[in-house]
This record gives C-alpha cells, structure tokens and sequence, in this order.
C-alpha cells in the first residue's frame, strides 16, 4: 500500500498543477468590456458602411439631378447648389470607398416631356475615388464658341 500512496499523491499533485494552468489560461482568455480608462479593456469594435443621397429638381427647366453614396467604408462629401428659372448650378466634391452614383436629367424645357429627353448623364464609381464634378445647365444661353458664357 505504501507504493500506492506515492502514485495518488503525484496523481492529486498533477491534477492541481493542471487546474492552476487551466485557470490562468481561462483568464487570460477572457475579454474584458469596459472604457477607455481600463487599459485591459477590449472597446467594441465593428464595420461600419456609409450612406449619403441627395436629389435636386429644378421644375422651372425641367432638369433633375441626384447623388447617391452607398457601401462607403471612408465618406467625405460637399455639395453646392443654385438654382432659378434660368440655370441649375451643381458642384459636388466627394472622397470616398464605396459605390457613388451621380445622375443628371435635362428635358426639354418647354414641354417637360420624358420622351423628349434634352440629356442624360449617369455615372458609377465603385471603389476608391476623389471627385469634383461642376455641371451647369443654362436656359438657351451659349456663346459663339459653344461655351457657357457668364450667367
């Protein structure tokens, strides 16, 4: 019995050396929530998706225009606009990743017909993008040379 004894004595001693182990793993395992002020602390983290829209109609020149920015993981947009009976003025600045859309629709100005479309301009980004785009769209107002002169 004496041989016995020794045996369940290294058994007892390995199965708290074991515990001890397990436990310290356990807790470096473990994640801590909590602020900013506890520096073992894990914050919350996730991914986060940005979406922007804005759409312009011009009913006095029957012309419409629309940005969209959808999927963007980094959004940062402006935006300026004028409009009266006899011109639409857009300027968009946009630096972005992500989907963008910028629509532009110009209709024929005395009868705002669909079928009678004057111009329309579509444009898709996807992916990584710095952009200023300047459209401006004047009533019957053009110089000699095909330019927009001074409005």
């Amino acid at each position: 019995m004496i041989r016995q004894r020794p045996l369940t004595c290294l058994f007892i001693i390995g199965a708290i050396i074991l515990l001890i182990a397990s436990m310290a793993l356990a807790e470096q395992l473990t994640m801590l929530i909590g602020s900013k002020s506890n520096p073992n602390a894990h914050l919350f983290s996730y991914d986060q998706k940005f979406r922007e829209s804005t759409y312009l109609h011009n009913y006095m020149m029957n012309m419409s225009a629309s940005k969209e920015f959808t999927d963007a993981s980094r959004l940062a947009t402006g935006m300026a606009l004028k409009a009266n009976a006899n011109f639409t003025e857009i300027m968009i600045n946009a630096n972005f990743i992500g989907i963008g859309r910028i629509d532009y629709l110009v209709l024929d100005p005395e009868t705002g017909d669909k079928k009678e479309e004057m111009s329309r301009i579509s444009h898709m980004f996807i992916g990584n993008f710095t952009m200023d785009e300047h459209i401006r769209v004047v009533r019957d107002h053009m110089n000699e040379t095909g330019f927009l002169g001074p409005v």
